[in-house]
């Protein structure tokens, strides 16, 4: 194993605007008083953006990349600049996200998050490389990373 990906989550907001966009659109497939061109170029582009996913690709000699992919097939990818870290930590965290400046803010002005993390820590620093819901996902990316760099895991969920 030479690299571990670290697939990021879309925010839940983001998932529903997205799928709401999707299935109007392909219901306006169906509209045939509009020419087919603008429809069938609406359709594929929103699902290109519901399909589009951002991962952080770890490698074992740390040259590491920030992925874009649609579907899981990577189209473009650009280096992830990251300490090399003196150990990764697994633990719960609680994120606000502040909505009211932009269009989503009609869903919500704020959301909190709850949920498992892995950051790799380097002094007095850290990076967020990856979260989830799911405590065992975590545990085996952590682990995977951990064997991957040599690097010392650190549950503070389960101490």
């Amino acid at each position: 194993m030479e690299s571990v990906i670290c697939k990021q989550e879309k925010a839940l907001k983001g998932k529903i605007l997205t799928t709401i966009v999707l299935v109007f659109s392909f219901l306006f497939l169906f509209n045939e008083t509009e020419p087919f061109l603008p429809r069938i170029i609406l359709f594929f582009v929103t699902l290109i953006i519901f399909g589009f996913s951002i991962s952080f690709k770890i490698s074992k000699d740390f040259r590491n990349k920030k992925v874009y992919s649609c579907f899981g097939i990577p189209f473009f990818a650009v280096d992830l600049n990251l300490e090399f870290p003196d150990y990764i930590s697994v633990f719960s965290a609680s994120f606000k996200l502040n909505n009211e400046w932009s269009t989503v803010s009609a869903l919500g002005t704020s959301e909190k998050h709850d949920r498992i993390v892995i950051r790799f820590f380097r002094n007095n620093k850290h990076h967020t490389v990856y979260k989830t819901k799911r405590y065992d996902d975590a545990v085996k990316i952590a682990n995977k990373l951990g064997k991957v760099l040599n690097v010392e895991i650190h549950d503070a969920i389960k101490e």
